[in-house]
């Protein structure tokens, strides 16, 4: 884990902890990548739900793991279960629901 992912709101160093903001993101992150691969030809697929349970802290220079895998998929959207793991165990697990769209359709400019 970076500095950059520790708690701070309003620019203010909350604590020196892993940040639930960022573990969203890699939950983001880390389903999006699992679905790209799958995606066929002028389909793309955009975020339409994500939740977070951050069950423990980790600390500044951590190393976290982060693990995704498909637990929901069909014609409309995929569902993925994707768990952040640090030294002591489990920091926490979320889930992300994309839906698919057209490609480009989400364009600048559209």
């Amino acid at each position: 884990m970076t500095e950059e992912m520790l708690v701070n709101l309003e620019g203010r160093r909350i604590h020196p902890l892993y940040a639930t903001a960022w573990m969203v993101r890699h939950v983001e992150e880390a389903g999006r990548r699992l679905i790209e691969p799958h995606l066929r030809a002028g389909e793309d697929a955009t975020g339409y739900a994500v939740s977070v349970v951050h069950e423990r802290p980790a600390r500044w220079g951590d190393l976290l793991t982060i693990s995704a895998r498909a637990t929901r998929v069909d014609e409309l959207e995929c569902e993925a279960k994707v768990e952040v793991i640090g030294p002591n165990g489990r920091v926490g697990v979320g889930t992300l629901v994309q839906r698919y769209i057209a490609e480009g359709l989400f364009r600048e400019g559209r």
